[in-house]
């Protein structure tokens, strides 16, 4: 079953802006009948370059930028597209996730949780 969690997405923040299928086509320079099919799950949705455009137009937030980005993965079956260029740059990023990796596999998910929760906090405090 082909999932469209994407498209459902995009065409909800599409229309609170009052925008077109074909308006919205035209600002991201797709056809108006590509695009209605990556709406309608019908076409993968677009690369990481597209949905950053796409964020733009639609005046999406970080946190909404970040949860299409997820949808848009999902429906490819993929990592986060935003994420595999960071994970092959970082050493410590490749090791947290490995780490975490054998604790759940050994069925210690609470203990990974928990953790990844608490990191989140720290990078969070150091954001500013």
């Amino acid at each position: 079953m082909i999932q469209n969690r994407f498209g459902e997405f995009i065409v909800e923040k599409r229309k609170a802006k009052k925008m077109t299928l074909r308006g919205m086509a035209d600002k991201i320079d797709l056809s108006p009948a590509y695009w209605s099919d990556i709406e309608k799950g019908r076409r993968n949705p677009p690369n990481i370059d597209k949905l950053h455009e796409i964020a733009f137009v639609l005046g999406l937030s970080q946190e909404e930028t970040d949860e299409m980005i997820d949808l848009a993965s999902l429906d490819r079956d993929e990592i986060p597209m935003d994420l595999p260029q960071y994970i092959k740059d970082s050493n410590l990023a490749r090791t947290a996730l490995r780490k975490a990796k054998k604790l759940d596999e050994k069925e210690n998910k609470n203990v990974t949780e928990k953790a990844w929760i608490e990191f989140i906090k720290t990078l969070e405090e150091n954001e500013d």
